[in-house]
């Protein structure tokens, strides 16, 4: 078979390289991720309406219709005052896409079927961050004229140019309050004319009614046929709302105009919320990007077109960029190419200095360029974003990827045979292997972390053609590999100058033989006393004896014996600090020390976080107010970028503060942070929390906890389930010990003073009366019923509600209302406080329910033991459980609290890499013994991470396990190497002695161990320097050099001691 060329191959890799390069401009380069967790949120609003009425008017419709959607797993759903929201989790297996059609074909079907007033249900993916789904840019319009004609404006003109640009997902404007039409009338009036509040209603709708009849064939009078349409429209073509031009029939049948009954004022909607950005009430204009979108190429496009926008604008009209997301992608993609080539940069000098050749250098400048564009074509084929875990991801590999082209190298050159790839091969493996187990972490995490792992996979891989083909190749091209002709030239020096060379020359000839042969003495006195060294080794690793627990639960005869030695008060006071030590080793100080202070952060822009809360019966006007004094006082500082407030409801607001680039680093927001805590002491009025730098946050929230024992309650009819909620609260306060229970839809840390009126019927004079709670609740409405929507109309803004009020509505209070006389259908009049009694109480805000059972939760707290307060409740829930009918459950939820069980379950993976490891080394060495030698150095490893946390207090973040999954795959490669080279000089001189061997195998391999080892240590460099320690990359980096520098001491000393036996040592 003819052998191809070198020249071709070179060429080869020329042009797949060029290829790559050409896909640059194509791949998604964006802030965060944007892949979507198996799940969504359905949401919508119906203001002026009750939980009651939203959840058995909309929730349980569009629940009923989304539960059959196939991949569902779990349904909740929560419907409050005014809106409701349906959480949707997927099997992890369900195409979310198809199912995300499927849902919004679900809620086109069922739109028609929902009441007046409700909003559009709109579908939110699960996204493991937040930013991920927000918009990547937002304008601010500013003009001389109203917010609505504003907003107007850029609907018409400006929306529409932007929508054209390719890669553009969705534009939103928001700011402006529509316009409404307020009606007002007098009850008693209308009670003593027979006009009903159904009657004004009707009269409005069938004044602008639009409505198509159907068509009908018609004759035209000569002869033919032909179609119309027929349609039922208004009278009048005119806009806007004329109550004089619309009539009422009253009972008797007279016929009344509305300008007669109401009174009419048109005015903007009363807000439900609010959104300022740096305290001015402006229009905002949102762009989102679509998800494959390079968000910096449509960056310039948008600018290009925003700025052709602004030369036709009118006079007073102004556009501002108010956010731009690619700003902070610039700045992390200039820290990221910073780091790359401070990266390769330190590599290079680094190889230059060992190998003082500039073709070595050459080549490897070459082999890094080609993978790293080789690899650009798969980015594009698999889909991935270049985001900021991608791009660091790939940084970080490139310390990986010049490890195999180093021991290629070394190979050939010494070697002129390429049978080093199988031992580089199963290196890559391991490594690949290990980063695989990433894909199996809990999804929130998995999304953020699986582009990286996927961009060192590829690279990885792209690695090993570059290892057997290239390399080779380009060795061959360049002349690297040069047999040395005739003598060398001898530099002749006088006297003692000569005699010194000479023997320093001896010397340095003679290093290797001299250290063979202490390295031999070393192994053989470590295998002699194998035992200690194993003991050694699991001491400095730790044993887990800490944490075993003071006591055990239980009464057999193991627990008695257990808790007789471990729960002494001898053992605790005086052994137990003493064996914890003894036997911890780094483990102890790595679990004690360290993970305690763990945290989990993304690497964000400098943010200081406000948020301000109201006691119940607040309004959204104070609430307004209050914030209002905050921008104000914010607005003085020069130091702040942007300031964005949000007004949420009367009782929750939030701000979000930015900070100049000069300003972030700087001690200002920490200054700030401390003027905030004083200003919103001075402003009182409500509750502060202020938080959001590495400091510890401030809070002066005095509300009392809600309790720490919780019950949940299941059934499917909300009514019965809260009587049945009553019934077991009064069994919990028969206790002595608890003196309040809460019922609510959900847990909470804190106890909510939300209270509201309610009516308690007497149901047996009403039924005496004749009177049901449909007739008493028509007789109440029509006095005070307060922004009744009976139709809209159109207006040359868009369409304007129509709201009814009552003037008695803002006149009369709660006494008005339970002695107020009303007439009823039977022609009495009755007063309300003889049918019922108005209590106020806390009632639940909203109407919880978990795959479509409605859900209560109890919370209470118990003055005594933990244990004591656990038994209590199981003996209730037990004695409770065999009183509820079928289709009702009561249950603890106490245990839920706890989390370190679930959050620790990702280290069970490390397990699934070092199998990983050991079935790819088992098949390299055709051996069962030498994978376990191999495995047990990764301990070693370990402790350098161990003891790097806890020297230097570092935080052990996603980055310090990442840390841990990395060293499992490159930690084994320099074993890899050295157990390679041993087995094939054991197979050429099968009379050498195991111990020659493997010092012969470890002379062979020191340098390109050396150089691997140092260029990845020297590669992770970049990512500790910089002002702040990053979250995630500098734990990244700190645990992996820590765990490398150990991994060279396991692998000197510790890797000969599982490899060789003491009698290997006698064979010659």
């Amino acid at each position: 078979m003819k052998r191809v060329s070198s020249f071709t191959v070179i060429v080869a890799f020329v042009c797949l390289a060029l290829v790559g390069v050409a896909l640059i401009p194509l791949l998604p380069v964006k802030l965060n991720p944007s892949r979507s967790l198996p799940g969504f949120t359905v949401g919508f609003s119906m203001p002026g309406t009750s939980s009651r009425v939203v959840e058995m008017e909309v929730t349980s419709k569009l629940e009923s219709m989304l539960a059959r959607i196939r991949g569902v797993k779990r349904l909740n759903s929560t419907s409050g005052n005014g809106y409701g929201n349906i959480t949707v989790e997927l099997d992890k297996h369900a195409d979310v896409e198809a199912v995300r059609f499927e849902a919004s074909t679900i809620i086109r079907q069922t739109w028609p079927q929902l009441p007046e007033g409700v909003s559009y249900p709109t579908i939110h993916m699960k996204v493991p961050d937040e930013n991920a789904s927000r918009p990547f840019m937002s304008f601010t319009l500013n003009a001389p004229s109203t917010p609505i004609l504003i907003q107007q404006y850029a609907e018409e003109h400006i929306k529409p140019r932007l929508a054209n640009i390719p890669g553009i997902y969705k534009v939103e404007l928001s700011g402006a309050t529509p316009m409404e039409w307020r009606l007002e009338y007098d009850s008693e009036q209308l009670r003593l004319l027979g006009v009903t509040l159904s009657d004004i209603s009707e009269a409005v709708q069938r004044h602008y009614r639009k409505e198509f009849l159907g068509t009908h064939n018609v004759d035209t009078g000569n002869g033919s046929r032909e179609w119309i349409r027929l349609a039922l429209v208004p009278e009048s073509n005119s806009l806007g709302f004329n109550p004089a031009a619309i009539t009422v029939t009253a009972t008797d049948g007279k016929l009344l105009r509305l300008d007669e009954l109401v009174s009419a004022v048109r005015m903007e909607e009363e807000p439900q919320s609010y959104y300022r950005i740096n305290g001015l009430n402006s229009v905002y204009l949102s762009i989102t990007a679509e998800e494959t979108a390079n968000q910096l190429q449509l960056n310039r496009a948008v600018m290009d077109e925003m700025e052709a926008v602004r030369q036709v604008l009118p006079v007073g009209y102004e556009v501002h960029t108010s956010y731009d997301a690619t700003e902070y992608i610039r700045e992390e993609l200039d820290k990221i190419y910073f780091r790359t080539g401070l990266t390769v940069l330190i590599l290079l000098v680094f190889v230059w200095l060992i190998t003082r050749k500039l073709k070595y250098l050459f080549l490897i400048v070459t082999s890094l360029a080609v993978n790293i564009a080789v690899a650009l074509i798969f980015y594009y084929l698999f889909g991935l974003e270049m985001q900021l875990y991608s791009l660091a991801g790939i940084t970080v590999s490139l310390n990986l990827v010049i490890d195999s082209t180093i021991v290629m190298t070394d190979h050939i050159l010494h070697r002129r045979n390429l049978k080093a790839f199988l031992s580089v091969l199963a290196a890559t493996l391991t490594t690949m292997g290990a980063l695989v187990i990433i894909f199996f972490l809990d999804e929130k995490i998995r999304l953020n972390l699986q582009d990286f792992a996927a961009v060192v996979i590829i690279n990885l891989a792209v690695s090993l053609m570059v290892a057997l083909f290239f390399v080779p190749s380009m060795i061959e091209k360049i002349g690297l590999v040069r047999r040395i002709t005739g003598k060398k030239r001898r530099l002749v020096l006088p006297g003692l100058t000569q005699t010194f060379k000479t023997r320093l020359g001896r010397i340095f000839r003679r290093f290797p033989v001299y250290f063979s042969c202490c390295y031999s003495a070393l192994i053989r006195f470590l295998c002699r006393w194998r035992w200690a060294v194993c003991l050694l080794l699991l001491l400095g690793f730790g044993l887990p004896v800490f944490l075993l627990p003071d006591k055990l639960e239980g009464g057999g005869k193991w627990e008695a014996a257990y808790n007789k030695v471990f729960g002494s008060d001898t053992y605790k006071e005086s052994v137990k600090p003493v064996v914890d030590k003894a036997l911890g080793g780094s483990l102890r100080l790595f679990i004690q020390k360290v993970y305690e202070g763990s945290y989990f952060t993304r690497n964000e822009e400098v943010v200081l976080y406000a948020n301000a809360n109201l006691p119940n019966g607040s309004t959204l006007e104070q609430m307004n107010t209050l914030m209002k004094r905050m921008e104000t006082y914010l607005s003085r500082f020069k130091e702040i970028r942007q300031f964005h407030t949000s007004i949420y409801s009367p009782r929750r607001a939030s701000m979000q503060i930015y900070f100049k680039k000069e300003a972030r680093n700087s001690g200002f927001p920490y200054t700030l942070k401390a003027n905030m805590i004083s200003k919103a002491l001075e402003l009182g009025g409500g509750s502060w929390g202020i938080y959001g730098l590495q400091d510890q946050g401030f809070s002066n929230d005095v509300r009392e906890s809600a309790g720490s024992y919780r019950i949940r309650m299941y059934g499917y009819n909300y009514d019965e389930l809260y009587e049945w909620a009553e019934k077991l609260k009064a069994k919990l306060l028969t206790h002595r010990r608890i003196k309040e229970v809460l019922i609510n839809s959900e847990f909470s840390w804190w106890k909510d003073d939300y209270q509201e009126f309610y009516f308690n019927l007497n149901k047996e004079r009403m039924a005496q009366e004749g009177i049901d709670a449909q007739v008493l609740f028509s007789a109440v409405r029509p006095i005070f019923g307060k922004n009744l929507e009976i139709g809209s109309v159109a207006a040359e803004q868009g369409t304007e509600k129509i709201k009814l009020s009552s003037r008695q509505s803002a006149e009369y209070d709660i006494w008005a209302m339970q002695f107020f006389p009303y007439g009823v259908g039977n022609g009495k009049h009755y007063k309300l406080s003889e049918l019922t009694t108005v209590e106020k109480g806390q009632m639940p805000q909203e109407i919880a329910k978990e795959n479509q059972q409605y859900r209560l939760c109890l919370q209470y707290e118990y003055i005594g033991s933990n244990e004591m307060g656990n038994k209590i409740q199981k003996r209730d829930l037990e004695e409770f459980n065999k009183l509820l009918p079928m289709g009702y459950t009561a249950e603890s939820d106490s245990n839920s609290w706890s989390w370190g069980e679930k959050d620790n379950r990702q280290y069970l993976l490390l397990l699934v890499v070092i199998a990983i490891i050991f079935f790819t080394t088992s098949v390299l060495f055709n051996s069962l013994k030498q994978p376990l030698a191999i495995i047990f150095v990764i301990p070693v490893s370990y402790i350098g991470v161990f003891l790097t946390f806890y020297w230097f207090r570092l935080n052990f973040d996603q980055g310090g396990f990442a840390s841990l999954v990395l060293l499992c795959g490159i930690t084994v490669n320099a074993s890899i190497y050295v157990l390679n080279e041993y087995n094939s000089i054991r197979r050429r001189f099968p009379r050498l002695s195991a111990l020659r061997a493997y010092v012969k195998a470890w002379n062979a391999k020191v340098v390109p161990i050396f150089l691997t080892v140092v260029s990845t240590i020297l590669g992770f460099i970049p990512f500790m320097i910089g002002e702040d320690k990053e979250a995630f990359w500098f734990p990244l980096a700190a645990g992996t050099i820590g765990g490398l520098v150990m991994s060279v001491i396991g692998i000197f000393f510790f890797l000969p001691v599982f490899v060789l036996k003491q009698r290997d040592f006698l064979r010659k």
